[in-house]
């Protein structure tokens, strides 16, 4: 499961390696000008660290108030995420 992380993170590196101008760098971190970066972040690294996810999860989360409750990935997207307005890092 890491070796498909790491090849996704390797062709994203590479990605952005084969470019030395700042300025295109931005445009090919830009998913609407560059959709090679959407194609290696959706179909490379998304889906291989969904599967680390998905290793561990229990099916099942218990409730106090509706006893058992279907566990699923996004639960632990949402737990793990910080509420607030995003403000990109300049």
């Amino acid at each position: 499961m890491l070796k498909a992380v790491n090849l996704a993170v390797d062709l994203i590196m590479a990605h952005f390696n084969s470019r030395q101008d700042p300025e295109e760098k931005i445009r090919l971190g830009n998913s609407l000008l560059c959709t090679t970066i959407s194609n290696l972040v959706l179909k490379q690294l998304y889906p291989a660290i969904q599967n680390i996810l998905q290793d561990g999860l229990k099916a099942y989360k218990l409730d106090l108030i509706t006893g058992q409750r279907r566990n699923k990935l996004w639960n632990v997207v949402e737990a793990t995420a910080r509420p607030g307005v995003y403000e990109p890092i300049r």
